[in-house]
């Protein structure tokens, strides 16, 4: 008789589940809001569809990083349109968009894969040549930057010359950080601006013509611009939105099969079957509640309400309490963790939950991605100023696409899925998210596919 309580206790208990999940279903759909702001907050320049200037600061800072664990230089151009006001007054703000996005098109036609053109702001652009280790390597960029500029181009209904305006900065002999690289880069431009004869203006027949022209014309070259502009966003929002909705979807919809059926057994099945039904339904909404916690975070990132409770903390025993949460995962796996912890303790001014969050995260990843027997090794030391924590693994490693874009929210490596279908792509998001917000940084590093990955997490010592 207490057998039969227990299974209809269960049974109740585990309806209430499904409809609990059912319910998270609903607010997923009530998140799309949210969703759509995440989408729109990518940092992606509006109107020449180049990285923007804080895309461009986080991949310069990346760079950094890199160069100084290689011990190598790299090269940073910036670029600034000499004609364009004069492009504005006489012809008009549309046709100035149009020479900014052809300018965009034939800059990223100058450099190699690896590089980045990003816009700066106005008629500034910065290029940043990550395998250009001298001066010289620089220039010769810049002087094919020049000569593809200078080809007449086809600007409306006006064969057009773009002259602009270069200066050179290198890493680490003009700046050892983003922002005095570009500084330095920036007054070597304004040294060659002013060198360079000022520009003379059109003759006055032909600014007439121009005037005139940019009357007749303005307003349909405006529409058109926007209209084709606005239909392109449109389109690319709503493929964007459709895929993280039916991932999210999906991905909560995977373990409703496994409760639904659990609870099924339990009404009519065997009661020695009752200690793994509750196992396995027990498994799986602490998957529901991860996915949703994630999603959850990556909310209060989008829309600023992130909150940290900050206090002095020994970084030694945060990671000790991520080891805890992940040794289970890993012993499963039979994988080895390897710990080196500095002597000298490492104390930052921190939130213990989010930067326990943080690492166990990196470890999960860093188990989920390696193969039985694997190794997976965490390291702490103190560098100058900075606590330094690296988490590397014998894992699948990250394809060279995936690897600018890693942080990035919903973003998975393809051939990572074939090994881990779980998740959505955001818990790397939230690690940086976290760990920006303790005025540190995260990089990833991988040589490829089947070379294992490292993520080194630096923070300011209190």
């Amino acid at each position: 008789m207490k057998h039969t309580r227990d299974a209809q206790q269960l049974i109740a208990a585990n309806e209430q589940l499904v409809l609990g999940m059912l319910r998270i279903q609903s607010e997923v759909q009530a998140a799309e809001y949210t969703l759509n702001e995440i989408v729109r907050a990518a940092n992606i320049d509006e109107l020449t569809n180049l990285p923007n200037r804080r895309e461009l600061r986080a991949r310069l800072q990346h760079a950094i990083e890199d160069a100084q664990l290689r011990g190598h230089s790299f090269a940073l151009l910036f670029l600034d349109l000499n004609d364009l006001k004069l492009i504005n007054d006489t012809l008009g703000h549309h046709i100035g968009d149009v020479l900014l996005i052809k300018t965009a098109g034939c800059l990223t036609q100058c450099v190699e894969d690896g590089d980045t053109v990003a816009r700066y702001g106005g008629d500034e652009f910065v290029i940043m040549l990550p395998h250009c280790t001298s001066r010289d390597d620089a220039l010769r960029v810049a002087d094919k930057i020049i000569s593809t500029l200078n080809a007449p181009k086809a600007i409306g209904e006006q064969q057009l010359r773009i002259s602009i305006s270069i200066g050179i900065s290198l890493y680490p002999a003009d700046g050892t950080d983003s922002q005095s690289l570009i500084d330095s880069a920036d007054a070597a431009m304004y040294r060659v601006k002013r060198d360079k004869p000022a520009a003379s203006s059109p003759p006055r027949g032909l600014r007439q013509r121009m005037l005139h022209m940019r009357e007749a014309n303005g307003a349909l070259v405006t529409a058109a611009l926007k209209a084709q502009h606005l239909q392109t966003l449109a389109e690319a929002t709503l493929e964007h939105e459709k895929f993280i909705l039916a991932m999210v979807a999906h991905e909560l919809r995977t373990p409703l099969a496994p409760l639904s059926l659990s609870a099924e057994m339990l009404e009519r099945g065997d009661q020695r079957d009752v200690p793994r039904l509750h196992a396995i339904i027990h498994k799986q909404i602490e998957h529901l509640t991860r996915l949703v916690d994630d999603l959850v975070d990556v909310t209060r990132i989008g829309t600023g309400k992130l909150h940290l409770t900050r206090k002095a903390l020994d970084l030694a025993a945060v990671i000790q309490q991520a080891v805890d949460i992940c040794t289970p995962a890993m012993n499963a796996r039979s994988q080895t963790l390897e710990l080196k912890v500095a002597p000298t303790t490492a104390r930052v001014d921190g939130d213990h939950l989010r930067l326990t969050q943080v690492f166990s995260n990196l470890l999960s990843n860093a188990s989920k991605f390696t193969p039985t027997n694997g190794v997976i090794q965490l390291s702490l030391r103190v560098a100058g100023r900075w606590a330094q924590v690296d988490v590397s693994d014998t894992g699948i490693g990250i394809s060279a696409n995936a690897l600018p874009v890693i942080f990035e929210p919903f973003i998975q490596d393809e051939h990572t899925v074939c090994v881990n279908q779980k998740g959505l792509g955001v818990g790397l998001t939230v690690v940086r998210e976290l760990v920006e917000a303790h005025g540190g940084s995260v990089v990833a590093h991988s040589k490829g596919l089947g070379t294992g990955s490292c993520f080194t997490v630096r923070l300011p010592l209190s």
